[in-house]
């Protein structure tokens, strides 16, 4: 089987990678990278076989792979709105995706293409679309060319959405590492109130559902097209109940100024995935608690 996949060097891609190699012995896949350099540095050809790198650019190579599966993690993620970051992430987030949907269109093997979208698409979890930051509404927006362009050429479509990631290789700080870093701070580290509930789910987690894609990919080809699936755990836990958490688990105290810092404008109080249908549906749920993750 062929496989595309973009966004490699990200935060959950450099945690899938590793899972594909390892899992994914017989398949062929073809990266898309915005630095072709720092992938084959990351995954050398002498580890990763079966992986070839190109371009952010390179769609005739995605044509002439032909792929079955492609799977889209690629996005500039930001709390920003401001009128600078309009330009590139309405590049990335939407003008790359077209594109690449564009070659794909041209690619008689496709039958599904894994979409990665974000809980705060729906600010209420109500299950209706209200973004919480301008990031999220470039996702929910980039949906409508995904379901043009399945329509147009007949293959499936899902979108994964994951919750509140955590753990693995860090690509910028979270806000597990915050807190931690408060645990013997002389200073203490401003937060907001911590009212927010949020569900934690680890990086492991969210990699194992793309990798259970690719095991499981028949079951992925009949589902109602579109068909959403939440990853998460389906269990809230405040911020405030995080930090006691680390507390238990490392011993010792954080040092924390609660309220030190306003909410974003828009923030998202309360995102809890209903995960009720990914089992009866794939087959996959998340495994690892939060405790054990912490």
């Amino acid at each position: 089987m062929r496989v595309v996949l973009t966004g490699i060097t990200g935060f959950v891609g450099q945690n899938l990678m590793p899972m594909l190699k390892a899992n994914c012995p017989n398949d062929e896949f073809l990266t898309m990278n915005l630095n072709v350099d720092e992938a084959m540095e990351k995954y050398p050809s002498a580890d990763y076989v079966n992986f070839r790198h190109v371009g952010i650019n390179d769609f005739k190579a995605v044509e002439a792979f032909n792929p079955e599966i492609t799977m889209h993690l690629a996005t500039v993620t930001s709390a920003r709105n401001d009128t600078d970051i309009i330009a590139p992430m309405i590049k990335a987030n939407i003008e790359f995706g077209v594109l690449l949907l564009d070659a794909l269109s041209r690619c008689d093997a496709m039958k599904l293409f894994v979409n990665t979208g974000s809980f705060a698409e729906f600010r209420y979890g109500n299950g209706k679309y209200d973004a919480a930051y301008l990031y999220t509404a470039s996702k929910t927006a980039f949906r409508s060319f995904v379901d043009y362009y399945s329509n147009l050429c007949g293959y499936k479509y899902i979108t994964a959405i994951p919750y509140s990631v955590y753990g693995g290789k860090m690509t910028v700080k979270r806000l597990m590492d915050y807190i931690k870093e408060s645990i013997d701070a002389a200073e203490p580290v401003d937060m907001t109130t911590g009212e927010q509930v949020l569900d934690f789910i680890h990086v492991n987690d969210i990699a194992g559902f793309f990798t259970h894609i690719l095991l499981h990919r028949e079951r992925f080809y009949v589902l109602e097209n579109g068909t959403d699936f939440h990853l998460g755990t389906g269990r809230g836990t405040s911020i405030r109940e995080l930090v006691s958490k680390i507390e238990i688990k490392y011993g010792k105290k954080c040092n924390i100024n609660w309220g030190g810092r306003p909410y974003r404008e828009r923030d998202t109080m309360y995102a809890v995935a209903p995960i009720a249908a990914n089992m009866p549906l794939v087959g996959w749920r998340a495994e690892i608690s939060l405790t054990e993750g912490c």
